[in-house]
């Protein structure tokens, strides 16, 4: 069996917190971030999604900014890790089955020639209209979700942990 061949997971794993990975981009003093339009307002979040059976973290990080931002990523090492344990979800806060997500954050770059879409495509998540670069001293201006991520990345990086715990969106 090859690395990209699909493997269904067993039921076992199914009842386990989902892993997802997400991408840390800086240029510049700005963080790349995707860009979606709830109920007219910006909201922003990383780059990245679920990681599927049988791919490493870094193979679903490659491939989830591919379909997000369009652009082809090098990944270099962890920068952060994070949870989610709610019953609430998504950026509209709807009431959904008890979730519990593991995220890891990736210090990533792009490749060269690479750059990422502003705008949005068909194959970005229903909700995204495009990406932004923000800069990084002025995220308390923005909804960044979750906003324990912006502070995170506002703070003296000497001191920044590398578990944030359980985070709210």
């Amino acid at each position: 069996m090859s690395r990209g061949d699909r493997v269904e997971p067993h039921p076992a794993h199914a009842l386990g917190p989902r892993v997802g990975v997400k991408a840390l981009i800086l240029r510049d003093g700005a963080i790349l971030m995707n860009r979606s339009d709830v109920d007219g307002h910006d909201v922003f979040d990383l780059p990245g999604g679920g990681q599927e059976y049988g791919e490493t973290q870094a193979e679903a990080l490659v491939r989830e900014c591919a379909e997000e931002i369009g652009a082809r990523v090098r990944v270099h090492g962890v920068a952060c890790v994070w949870e989610f344990l709610t019953e609430i979800g998504g950026f509209r806060r709807e009431q959904i089955p008890l979730s519990h997500q593991l995220n890891v954050g990736f210090w990533c770059g792009l490749e060269p020639g690479e750059e990422p879409r502003a705008e949005a495509t068909t194959e970005m998540d229903a909700w995204q209209v495009g990406t932004s670069w923000l800069p990084v001293d002025q995220l308390d201006r923005f909804d960044v979700r979750p906003r324990a991520i912006a502070d995170w990345l506002r703070a003296d990086p000497s001191i920044r942990p590398v578990g944030l715990g359980p985070v709210e969106l």
